[in-house]
């Protein structure tokens, strides 16, 4: 029954969140919170090589081109006219895993340090947590202000907000994010085997790797779209865990290699 007389706190509102002085606070939480899954991957998949690590620095310079990758494929996104699921899975997977690719081949392919198959994971896994680093950072703060622009009561914000937050965590931190990694690696394995292949057989290993990371990335992109639950989380996490024990079985081969010719 509606009640003439009651209080209710007052809506949140883009105008009264600038002023929030907890704003800031929250805005480094929410960005400490999507990076950190990254971070812990970046470090996991740098220190896969033990024999013969690769610079810091090398791998930080890959991170860093893989997020300026993530902004001409964010652009398409934005300003091409099509259906979304269109884009989704047909257009995004592609110009993706292309972009991605095209930066570690024109960026490290021919240096020194790719000295062994397993460079190719480690810097292929690099770029691709780069470019997830804008999307799972810009989908989590999307999630809390979009909450704001609804003009959700100010008593239930925080909840509604931080709900919003970790559902997009849950769906972009841990699932997609990590997928740009495993996407990538796919590629990375071919590439880094390709390199130290024979003349003539290595242009096959990179095409089937950039094929299967094209055809995964979309699989994983239309059961983001579906409305079954069974489809969407369970799918999803299915997806993930395949593409893990895939891509660990694909390291532990190159890190063998590594280890035959170190003998």
């Amino acid at each position: 029954m509606y009640d003439s007389g009651a209080v209710y706190p007052p809506r949140l509102t883009m105008e009264n969140l600038a002023s929030d002085p907890n704003l800031l606070a929250t805005v480094v939480g929410i960005v400490a919170l999507g990076l950190a899954p990254l971070a812990f991957l970046l470090w996991f998949f740098y220190t896969r090589d033990k024999l013969n690590p690769e610079p810091r620095s090398l791998v930080l310079k890959l991170y860093l081109l893989g997020i300026l990758a993530y902004v001409p494929v964010f652009l398409v996104r934005q300003l091409v006219p099509l259906p979304s699921w269109l884009m989704a899975i047909a257009v995004v997977p592609v110009l993706a895993e292309l972009v991605k690719f095209w930066v570690v081949k024109r960026g490290v392919y021919n240096h020194p340090e790719f000295d062994e198959p397993v460079d190719g994971i480690i810097f292929a896994a690099a770029v691709g947590l780069g470019f997830a680093t804008l999307e799972v950072v810009g989908s989590m703060l999307y999630a809390y202000f979009a909450v704001a622009r609804l003009g959700v009561p100010g008593a239930a914000v925080d909840a509604s907000a931080w709900t919003a937050v970790l559902a997009m965590f849950a769906l972009r931190g841990l699932l997609a994010g990590p997928g740009h990694a495993l996407w990538s690696s796919l590629w990375g394995y071919g590439l880094g085997l390709a390199k130290f292949s024979p003349p003539g057989q290595g242009r096959g290993l990179v095409r089937n790797g950039l094929l299967a990371a094209i055809l995964s990335h979309a699989a994983f992109n239309a059961l983001a779209l579906e409305s079954s639950w069974w489809l969407n989380r369970v799918g999803l996490v299915l997806v993930i865990a395949v593409l893990w024990f895939v891509v660990m079985r694909c390291l532990r081969y190159a890190l063998a290699l590594n280890t035959a010719a170190a003998r």
